[in-house]
Formats: structure tokens, C-alpha cells, sequence
């Protein structure tokens, strides 16, 4: 399979799950959504492919969902719920990179087989984890006021479209810039940092503009579903 057809293979399966975890498990689910997805998006981005001709890393998907996901919690449960989500994103990497750091320091036996690939993989993450990290507090932060303000005058929900548009649009230039810069400088020529800063931001922008409809989805059964899943009736 191209890795074309594979990226949208990914996006359907990464939003379908986003709205199954908030039918099945409320508000709880998007925060546990948002958790999960932060760090697996930091373990995907060490990837780097080649899709519609152009260099891009892995995890732009999974990063547009959970601004997604704090766009939702934001809209029906308020900017409070939305930064905890985001501080619950922020300690699941934190707790990831000091687990597998001190998971890495262990001597590997004469039989083990995985030490120098979870090194290949797991020896970038602090770097490009403490790029995220701050990437990821900022821009989603920025994202939750920004969402908050655009609120203040499209309040309505056939406007959810303008608010997750605006917010996302701004915050993920400042996202992308930081984790770029802080993640990969020095490790490309500035020539590729400076294409995968476009492509990724491209690349969330594109995703941002095809995963609104799923917003949509989750808005509308919300008053189906209670903090902690289906709603019972």
C-alpha cells in the first residue's frame, strides 16, 4: 500500500476511535483520548516519511485529534475541563520519557533482542519529548483561549466549524515552530527543518479542516452520552 492510502487509513480509524471513546466513555474517554494520543503521537513522530512527494513526520493525525479533542471538551464541558485535558496530556510524556529512561539503564541480558532498537527509538524521544512538551502546553494553550475568545461571538453550534478552524489555524504555527525547532535542529540541514515545519503544519491544517465533521459528531451526541459514557435513560 502507498503511504498515501495508508494516511487516510489512519485518519478514519484515529477519529472513529476519538468518537467511540466519547459514546462509550464521556468526557472521561476525550481525557483519556487526550493522554494516550500525546503519547503515542511522541513515539510516531521520530518516523519520518516521504507522502505526496514531500518529507513529513508521523503523528500530525494523532496531534490534530487531540486538539480536536480539547476543541470538544472546550465547546460542551468549558475551558477548565479543556486544560486539564491538556495538563493530563502533559504527564503522560512526562511519565513516559522517565519510565523509559530508566527502562533503558537496565543491562540487557545475553538473549534480549530489544535493547538497542527501544534505544534507536526511545534515545530521541527526551529530545524530541521536551520539544513536544513545550510545543504542547503552548500551542494548547494558546488553542483553548483562542477557541474560548472566537467563542465570545460565534457561540451558536453551526459555528463550531469558525471556532475550531481559527483556533487551530493560529495555535498550530506556533506548535509547529517550537517542536521543529526544539526537536531537529541541528540534526537536518535547515533546508529539510525548514519543509518539515511547512508540511506539518500543512498537514494539520488539511487534517483540521477534514476531522471538524467529526466534531460535529460528537456535538451532536452529547446529550446521549454523560461524563463517565452512554447516557442512561
Amino acid at each position: 500500500m502507498s503511504n498515501e492510502f495508508i494516511a487516510v487509513i489512519a485518519f478514519f480509524a484515529t477519529f472513529i476511535s476519538l468518537i467511540v471513546m466519547y459514546r462509550f466513555f464521556g468526557k472521561s474517554g476525550l481525557m483519556i483520548w487526550v493522554a494516550i494520543g500525546t503519547v503515542i503521537a511522541n513515539i510516531q513522530v521520530t518516523k519520518t516519511i516521504e507522502v505526496f512527494g514531500i518529507t513529513a513526520t508521523l503523528g500530525n493525525i494523532l496531534f490534530a485529534s487531540i486538539y480536536l479533542a480539547t476543541d470538544i471538551l472546550n465547546d460542551i464541558y468549558g475551558r477548565k475541563t479543556a486544560k486539564r485535558a491538556v495538563w493530563l496530556g502533559f504527564m503522560s510524556v512526562i511519565i513516559m520519557v522517565v519510565l523509559m529512561t530508566i527502562a533503558l539503564s537496565y543491562q540487557p541480558a545475553a538473549s534480549d533482542i530489544a535493547q538497542q532498537s527501544m534505544a534507536t527509538l526511545f534515545g530521541l524521544v527526551p529530545r524530541i519529548a521536551l520539544g513536544s512538551i513545550i510545543a504542547y502546553i503552548i500551542g494548547q494553550y494558546v488553542d483553548v483561549y483562542i477557541f474560548s475568545f472566537i467563542k465570545k461571538y460565534f457561540s451558536s453550534d453551526r459555528t463550531f466549524i469558525i471556532r475550531a478552524y481559527g483556533s487551530t489555524a493560529v495555535s498550530s504555527i506556533i506548535d509547529t515552530a517550537l517542536f521543529t525547532l526544539i526537536a531537529f535542529y541541528g540534526l537536518m540541514p535547515n533546508a529539510i527543518l525548514f519543509e518539515i515545519f511547512l508540511t506539518t503544519y500543512l498537514f494539520k491544517l488539511l487534517t483540521t479542516i477534514c476531522n471538524v465533521p467529526f466534531g460535529y459528531i460528537a456535538k451532536s451526541i452529547a446529550k446521549d452520552v454523560d461524563d463517565d459514557g452512554p447516557a442512561v435513560h
